[in-house]
């Protein structure tokens, strides 16, 4: 069975809230779903190629001046193929956690890395539930039944890292009890 593209229908997805290049696509997608989605910008203008070799996505202004910019939106072709890749559902999701596999396959003789790699997942959550509560102050009723699905999705971000901060702050305990049990055991 063919795997799908799904960072086509992101794009497309995407281009449906509003035209845009694919600078701007990188940019908005980091600031609205960088949490459970993220792209390189060269893997986004490629697939930007593809979407328009396929008909799937249109140029509507391009800019010569200076740097080219090329602005993206989606085709009613476009428009078919996300409404029918809504329709599916989801593949089984993919799960990569370097962190996580770090202290797997960490010793004991890692552990000061590891709890500064926690420390630093800690702060960094925090960081971005900031980010997230400013994403949510923007987001207004005016936006009507898109709001309602916007704030799901920001929901479940939100509830993703308290419970990252809660299970980092957890492991942190966890393992900074084991080193001053060693310690006390050492002595």
């Amino acid at each position: 069975m063919k795997r799908i593209n799904t960072t086509h229908f992101a794009i497309l997805g995407l281009l449906r809230i509003k035209p845009m290049s694919a600078y701007e696509l990188v940019k908005f997608s980091k600031e609205s779903i960088g949490l459970f989605w993220n792209e390189s910008y060269g893997h986004i203008h490629k697939s930007l190629q593809q979407l328009e070799r396929e008909g799937s996505v249109s140029i509507v202004e391009e800019t010569t001046t200076g740097r080219q910019k090329k602005v993206y939106d989606i085709t009613p072709q476009g428009v078919e193929q996300l409404d029918a890749w809504l329709t599916q559902a989801p593949g089984e999701p993919v799960m990569r956690n370097e962190l996580l596999m770090k202290i797997f396959v960490s010793d004991e003789g890692h552990i000061p890395n590891m709890v500064a790699y926690l420390e630093e997942e800690r702060a960094t959550s925090l960081h971005f539930l900031g980010v997230l509560a400013g994403i949510k102050a923007m987001i207004t009723e005016t936006d009507g039944q898109q709001s309602r699905l916007w704030l799901l999705t920001l929901d479940y971000g939100e509830r993703y890292l308290r419970m990252t901060i809660e299970w980092c702050e957890h492991a942190l305990d966890v393992l900074r009890r084991t080193d001053r049990g060693r310690d006390n055991h050492d002595e």
